[in-house]
């Protein structure tokens, strides 16, 4: 059960009351439970459902829309702390929300008069925390069903989240909306399982295997609903989908590709907390991180537990460091070459370096610009700014998608994938690796040996945690 504080501010006044529910229908009907007094708002505008620890807003078919952020809710969307909620003339902030499994994280609601919506972007955090970046809407309505996944069963409320999933045009919202329908064995969704077009959306997906076990999972979630069966119970020998089954038990490990896609399918990205204290030569500015001189955007990877490698996956934390958001590019470059006291404008261009040592020249030169410690990134540190903490197989997420190359990973670090790969190392072994490039699969590492042709590569700076 989660309480949702709410403030309402007039012109002159303001009201503010509590509502304890999972969740509140929002509009001008007085039989709502917080009510909007205006034209533009709908007798039943919008409803919030607290779910584990986070609000889904979704729309009931209004006049004139809500709007997450600036941008109309057409999905259910996660609401997050700061978002704004636009009701006709009201703006709604989240200010405080406390339920199960929460651990005393809290969110706040309030409302406030707001004549037009706004395209500012918003930051997501809250006191000492953050969630990773802003998320976009799609990556909203991927986390809004990995949240409702820890609801204990179905109901009709949910039960209409997931239809809508299972029509959206993103084929990882569908595919998750189907294994949330086999967790929470929604049986109502039946038909649009049966319905849906996902042999057809499959195709999208390059490699034989993995969409042969994506049809899998697909057919066995329908014969799970439709047989009631057990989940423990495995087929003898080998059963391609004893992994769903183990999910569904309770029981996943995560040891190998397929494991891993259905943990991060099923699993929403947890918050993390802001750094203690900056390091030096890094600044802070409206919430985004930089190099003081140069203004090279950063971005702080939380010490928290990463999925790291495949086959065999394994869990590491990582010690908290900053990133460059991109790489080098050329106006950083000729900016070290000539460090004048005005910021770089980036015109994300990467500067192919020669060499490993190359690389490290520039590291060097960049710390004594700064005064900064700034160095190349591990293999293990470069993927945990690719994967985030939900062990997912590329940057944008685990299945294809349109405009991947523009995406970022969960915790907004930029262009890991597409022509030129960026150098990394194995601090143990001294072995020089390239990572991204034109391999998006998060956890692939190509070793350059000794002696081998010096490869082109791009530098992406690490900057330690204080």
């Amino acid at each position: 059960m989660f309480n949702i504080s709410v403030g309402l501010i007039g012109d002159r006044s303001t009201k503010t009351g509590t509502l304890a529910s999972r969740e509140i229908a929002i509009g001008r009907d007085p039989s709502n439970d917080l009510v909007l007094d205006s034209g533009s708002v709908s007798r039943t505008h919008c409803r919030l459902v607290a779910i584990e620890g986070a609000a889904i807003v979704l729309d009931e078919g209004s006049k004139n829309g809500t709007w997450l952020n600036g941008k109309p809710v057409a999905h259910p969307a996660v609401l997050r702390f700061e978002d704004e909620l636009v009701i006709g003339p009201y703006s709604l902030r989240v200010q405080s929300l406390v339920g199960r499994g929460t651990a005393g994280a809290q969110q706040e609601l309030g409302v406030r008069p707001h004549p037009l919506p706004s395209d500012e972007p918003t930051a997501i955090s809250h006191e000492n925390t953050v969630l990773t970046r802003g998320l976009s809407t799609l990556e909203e309505r991927r986390q809004a069903l990995r949240w409702l996944m820890r609801e204990p069963a179905s109901n009709p409320r949910v039960d209409e989240v997931l239809r809508a999933a299972l029509s959206d045009s993103d084929l990882e919202v569908r595919m998750t909306a189907v294994l949330a329908a086999a967790k929470l064995r929604a049986r109502e969704v039946l038909p649009a399982l049966q319905s849906s077009d996902m042999p057809t959306l499959l195709q999208e997906v390059d490699e034989p295997r993995e969409r042969r076990f994506l049809e899998q999972l697909w057919q066995g979630v329908i014969r799970y609903l439709q047989e009631r069966r057990n989940p423990a119970d495995s087929l003898p020998g080998r059963d391609p989908l004893r992994p769903l089954w183990k999910l569904l038990a309770g029981e996943l490990e995560v040891s190998d590709p397929a494991s891993l896609m259905l943990h991060a399918l099923t699993t929403p990205l947890e918050p993390a907390r802001k750094p203690a204290r900056l390091p030096p030569g890094v600044v802070e500015k409206a919430g985004r991180y930089f190099l003081e001189r140069s203004g090279l955007p950063l971005r702080w990877v939380a010490p928290v537990e990463h999925w790291l490698g495949a086959s065999p996956a394994r869990r590491e934390r990582s010690a908290g460091f900053f990133v460059a958001q991109v790489p080098v590019d050329r106006p950083l470059a000729k900016w070290v070459g000539n460090p004048l006291p005005i910021r770089v404008v980036p015109d994300h261009e990467q500067v192919w370096l020669g060499s490993f040592k190359e690389a490290e020249r520039m590291c060097a030169e960049l710390s004594k610009i700064e005064s900064a410690s700034i160095r190349l990134p591990t293999a293990d540190e470069w993927e945990m700014a690719a994967r985030g903490s939900d062990g997912r197989r590329y940057p944008w997420g685990n299945l294809p998608q349109e405009d991947w190359e523009e995406c970022a990973s969960p915790w907004g670090v930029e262009y890991l994938v597409g022509d030129v790969p960026e150098w990394t190392f194995e601090p143990e072994s001294g072995t020089q690796l390239l990572r991204g490039g034109v391999e998006a699969r998060t956890w692939v590492r190509h070793p350059v040996y000794e002696g081998e042709e010096e490869f082109a590569a791009a530098l992406r700076p690490l900057i330690p945690g204080a």
